[in-house]
Formats: C-alpha cells, structure tokens, sequence
C-alpha cells in the first residue's frame, strides 16, 4: 500500500480582481513537510503545486490523470488544497450557486471554466481513481463573506445585492470510499491567523496528524472531531469545518 498526496497551495492569483493570502502556502508546505518527514515517507509519493503551479489545466491534470495512472485499488489518495473557495451562480437567473475551488490562474469574471466545480469535478476525479481510499480536504470556504478564504462570484453578488439571496448549498455526495473534509459551514469564513502563521483549520489538521499521544494511525471520523473541537473553541464557533462522504474503516497514519 501507498499513500499518493496532491498539494495544492495558493497565495498569488494572477486575477488582479482576486486578493491575495498570507498563509496558503504555508499551510500546503506544512503538509508536504508532514509527510516527507514521516517514519514511512519512502511509501508516499507527493505532488507539490504551489501558486502559480496551481492552475487548472496542472490540477486536473495530477489528480485526474496522473493519479489513476500511479495508484492501485490498495492505495489511499490524499488531495489537500489551501486556497479561496468561491460560491457562484452558473447562470444570472440561476436559483442555487456552485461552489469553486479558486485556481491560480481563475477569472474572477469567468469562474465556472476556470476554476475547480466542487460538486461535478471533484466527483468526476474522485470516480476515476483506483484507491481504496480517497480524502479530499480543503482549506478554502464558500460563504462569500468577506475576511477569510472566500470570494463572491459576480453574479452571486449583483444577485445578492439586488434582494440579499441566502446561499444554500448541497452537501457533497462524492460516492463510496470517498470523505471530503472542508474548512468551515457553507454560511462560514476559513480563518486565516496571523498568530497560528497558517489557517486555522490547517493549524489543527496538522496538530491532529502527527499527535504523539495514540497509535499509529486515526480514524477519520476521530480526526474530525479533534479538529472540529480545535477549530471551533479557538473561532469562538465562528468556524466549524465539515465532513462529507461514505467510507468503512477509513484511517489515517499518524505522521511522525
């Protein structure tokens, strides 16, 4: 068995119109570190995409080619991603936004064909993936609300100046084997914190991955409890991440 990571990490946008972050970089090194330097390391195989390696062409080339093609039905896949997360509307009359992964080379006038569809191209690359076991985390939120990891589509914008529209997104449903564990609620902000020097459900992610205490491996679930806790009580429940999907077992080595 062997672990194949993707990390994606981005700061620089090269869209004036999207604002630059201080810690997702920092925060997709601090994983890549996390496994090079794991008693097991020789087992895992990382692809580092960082700022303005992270466009959308590179993205979907590692995770929906280049993976299928390296991993096998015993491997787990682990695709972390540090950057803004969007909601947009697909069309200006459109009732209910999607939600996007914001690459480096995204338009923010043009999100829907040059960004990352959470719902149709995550599961789209998860369902081409041989590994037992796929987990998506992202560092990202899908608010719209200002101070964190997020922006707002244009449309979703002029569409919520017009009559204040409520985001409701769907939860994910991305197929057996298959977690996907995100930042924040869709109505929250994924914090970035000039005290941690990382975002702050990256911060407890880490913390939670290569805790002494325990065995040699956590499960996902207990995972994402102890990062819930973290991140809620230091956010003063600001922020609360999310875990969707259907796995059996499913685990994690502690990276130490």
């Amino acid at each position: 068995m062997r672990i194949h990571a993707v990390v994606i990490g981005v700061d620089v946008y090269a869209d004036p119109a999207i604002n630059k972050l201080s810690f997702a970089r920092r925060d997709a090194e601090a994983v890549s570190a996390m496994l090079r330097s794991s008693s097991f390391a020789e087992s895992i195989e990382i692809t580092e995409l960082f700022d303005d390696r992270a466009t959308r062409v590179n993205i979907m080339q590692a995770i929906g080619v280049d993976l299928p093609r390296n991993s096998s039905s015993e491997d787990v896949v682990l695709v972390y991603f540090a950057g803004h997360g969007s909601p947009e509307l697909e069309t200006p009359g459109a009732e209910t936004a999607s939600r996007y992964l914001i690459c480096h080379d995204s338009r923010y006038d043009s999100l829907l064909p040059t960004s990352i569809d959470v719902e149709l191209d995550l599961a789209r690359l998860a369902a081409r993936l041989p590994a037992a076991l796929v987990v998506f985390v992202t560092d990202a939120c899908f608010s719209g609300f200002s101070g964190g990891r997020g922006i707002i589509g244009p449309m979703l914008a002029a569409r919520r100046r017009e009559n204040r529209m409520a985001v409701r997104l769907p939860e994910l449903r991305l197929g057996e084997g298959t977690v996907f564990l995100g930042a924040a609620a869709e109505d929250e902000v994924a914090w970035e914190d000039p005290s941690l020097r990382h975002g702050v459900f990256t911060y407890f992610l880490h913390r939670g991955l290569t805790s002494a205490a325990g065995g040699e491996r956590i499960g996902l679930s207990t995972l994402y409890d102890v990062v819930y806790e973290g991140v809620s009580r230091f956010s003063r429940s600001r922020q609360n991440p999310v875990m969707h999907g259907t796995v059996k077992g499913a685990y994690l080595p502690i990276f130490r």
